[in-house]
């Protein structure tokens, strides 16, 4: 072997026995969605008029008793309030427009929001204090308050909703064989969002009852207590509280309380990502997988935990279903570690939400782990808030990866840490 060869041997055995560190790469970027943006306050108002008031009452209006509730035509003369960013109001205009669009019958205009020129009544969009509006035609101005936290398109749809004469799907008068409501635990303040209709204030349509609909409430809905719900659907596998679009039973009945036909062929479909793992923990996650060099595992869970003071009373997707639980009791000083499939270079969005207190709580992490890679973006340490938070986190790595997610307990049994409803996939988060 002659020199040069030798040194270029050496040369090569000592680059390849360099450990390639692609960490310094990687690119964090996160938000979390606010408690507001579950379920903003929604304090629907009706004002008297010579023809009709029905005060706090919710869900459709029941035309043979409230006569002059609809619009007439279907057409609702509206005012933007000028003081909302150009962004802000096409969204409320885009709002406007997926609602006319959905319901349209053969092609034919059903409900139509039109910019107010000279009509008497009408409705005056503004950033006023929370969510709320009034229910149904009204004569004279409407105002309909669009405040902060409320500016996303879904609370928009549920806003006008309202205003084309719809109250909550939550307090129709046979709403008791499908949810159970704590009343116990809804802010004083709100308990009147929760009452129950009679056949007299509100009419069904015919149209079974909605878990779906965008005029449902979500699970934690004004919680005194925001570890407890308020609401508990009797299906276990339904889903409460969507805010993306209209569901079939809504556009349904507002085609047949605008007499319109019904025409369920066209309905515009939310626009979400395709998503890699998607895990609400009601079944095994198949891309989700049990590191089999840890000290403990995650279990499935429902309900409360078996401590009292630390983690969940129920699950985060409707209160009735599973989570994901790594168990302080049992297991002091010892390690959980779930892992995930290979996940793509590039930016990736990893959302869930998380339930992390007690006062034994040690840390809740997450880590990228790969060649060349190993890295904790995140970090939860100690106890949180007491009730469940939904994070998103977009994450930019250079090379595929794996995500762990790793609950570290310290040497208390208050000191559970849950996780429920993780979603994966390609590209930036985007805010629901």
């Amino acid at each position: 072997m002659n020199a040069a060869c030798l040194v270029l041997c050496l040369c090569v055995g000592y680059t390849t026995a360099v450990p390639l560190d692609l960490n310094n790469q990687i690119e964090v970027s996160e938000f979390v969605l606010p408690e507001e943006d579950y379920e903003v306050p929604d304090t629907e108002f009706t004002e008297n008029t010579q023809d009709w008031a029905v005060g706090d009452k919710r869900n459709a209006i029941n035309t043979n008793t409230y006569h002059t509730a609809l619009w007439t035509g279907g057409v609702v003369p509206y005012v933007i309030s000028s003081s909302y960013p150009a962004s802000i109001r096409q969204t409320y205009e885009a709002a406007m427009r997926e609602i006319e669009e959905d319901t349209k019958v053969h092609g034919k205009t059903c409900v139509h929001f039109v910019p107010r020129t000279s009509q008497s009544d009408y409705i005056q969009i503004s950033p006023e204090t929370g969510c709320h509006s009034p229910v149904g035609h009204h004569r004279g101005r409407g105002d309909v308050s669009l405040g902060h936290g409320c500016e996303s398109k879904g609370t928009a749809m549920h806003e006008f909703l309202h205003v084309l004469g719809f109250f909550h799907e939550h307090e129709r008068y046979d709403r008791d064989q499908y949810v159970t409501i704590h009343l116990e635990n809804v802010i004083t303040h709100n308990q009147k969002d929760y009452t129950k209709e009679t056949t007299q204030q509100m009419n069904t349509l015919g149209v079974s009852y909605d878990y779906g609909s965008i005029m449902h409430y979500g699970a934690y809905a004004f919680a005194a207590d925001k570890s407890k719900p308020t609401m508990v659907p009797k299906s276990h596998s339904a889903v409460i509280g969507q805010r993306l679009a209209l569901s079939r039973k809504d556009v349904q009945k507002i085609q047949l309380l605008y007499n319109c036909g019904v025409d369920l062929s066209h309905i515009a479909e939310p626009s979400l990502p395709h998503k890699i793992i998607n895990c609400d923990f009601e079944t095994t996650c198949s891309h989700l997988h049990q590191d089999t060099t840890d000290t403990f595992n995650w279990v499935q869970h429902s309900g409360a935990t078996h401590t009292h003071g630390t983690g969940p009373n129920a699950d985060h997707t409707n209160s009735a279903g599973k989570y994901y639980l790594a168990q302080a009791r049992h297991h002091h000083n010892k390690v959980a570690r779930l892992i995930t499939d290979t996940l793509p270079s590039g930016q990736t969005c990893i959302s869930f939400s998380y339930f992390i207190y007690g006062s034994g709580v040690k840390e809740f992490s997450m880590k990228a782990e790969g060649t060349g890679i190993d890295y904790t973006f995140k970090r939860f340490p100690g106890s949180q808030v007491n009730q469940w938070t939904t994070q998103f986190i977009t994450l930019t790595v250079p090379r595929s990866f794996k995500l762990v997610l790793q609950a570290s307990i310290g040497n208390s049994d208050l000191g559970d840490i849950a996780i429920d409803d993780l979603s994966v996939y390609t590209g930036a988060c985007v805010h629901p």
